[in-house]
């Protein structure tokens, strides 16, 4: 096998700080779901499959998730910790609690969907061409406060290659090894777009001191968990609140 020779010709890297959420209802009475905490009150709502679709601009239902509106309401005087992994959700006694899957995860699982690996041709040579646009995501402390921020990260590249091409994300699935990694294309950008639109109103991650919300994304269940009762539970610091997710929302 030829060792792959990869010249980028431009590389672009942009930073944009900020952080992700949504407009916290007026009050906690005003989610149909809510718990208490020493140091904070939440309120939960599970979202429609159909509004979240036109909040989101994407069918997460047909891509197997589901999403539930959170809003944290520190007590006076207090700081939460905020983090979406610290959030597990319970629909089948049986089973596992779920945890939030990342907006990454998800747009590639739907890209991969949409755009399944195929074919393609080699030019003379084995030369190819190479492009890319790159989305990511973090979190860092301030070292003046002790503070986690937010910031996104986003990058584009082109170059051309030498020699055999890298070799393909199959994503799980078997491919012919011997195929071109596939140039880059709209659905690049559509993941990008996707992402970066889940990450907008997901949940935030940090410390905060006034009224937050967003979003979490979990994994749809079973048709049988519709029958049982959907439990949100959230661990901060050793405690726990759990919060009965109503029916209706199904």
């Amino acid at each position: 096998m030829k060792t792959a020779l990869v010249l980028f010709v431009t590389t672009v890297m942009l930073l944009a700080s900020g952080s992700p959420g949504i407009r916290a209802r007026g009050a906690v009475e005003d989610y149909p779901a809510r718990g208490a905490m020493p140091i904070a009150t939440i309120g939960a709502a599970l979202i429609p499959a159909a509004e979240s679709k036109k909040i989101l601009g994407v069918d997460l239902n047909a891509a197997g998730y589901m999403v539930v509106e959170v809003g944290i309401f520190p007590a006076p005087g207090k700081d939460v910790d905020l983090r979406p992994d610290d959030f597990t959700l319970e629909t089948d006694p049986d089973q596992m609690a779920a945890r939030p899957v990342d907006d990454e995860a998800i747009a590639s699982t739907i890209e991969r969907r949409q755009n399944p690996p195929q074919h393609s041709q080699r030019l003379p040579g084995d030369i190819y061409p190479s492009a890319g646009a790159t989305i990511g995501h973090g979190t860092w402390t301030d070292p003046a406060t002790g503070r986690r921020n937010s910031d996104t990260i986003t990058g584009v590249s082109t170059g051309v290659g030498v020699g055999a091409p890298p070799p393909m994300a199959c994503g799980g699935m078997i491919c012919d090894p011997s195929a071109p990694y596939p140039a880059s294309s709209g659905s690049t950008a559509n993941r990008n777009q996707m992402e970066q639109e889940l990450w907008s109103k997901a949940l935030p991650d940090g410390v905060v001191h006034n009224a937050v919300a967003g979003y979490l994304y979990f994994p749809k269940p079973s048709g049988k968990a519709k029958k049982n009762q959907w439990v949100l539970r959230w661990d901060n610091l050793g405690a726990r609140v759990k919060i009965e997710l109503p029916k209706s929302a199904r």
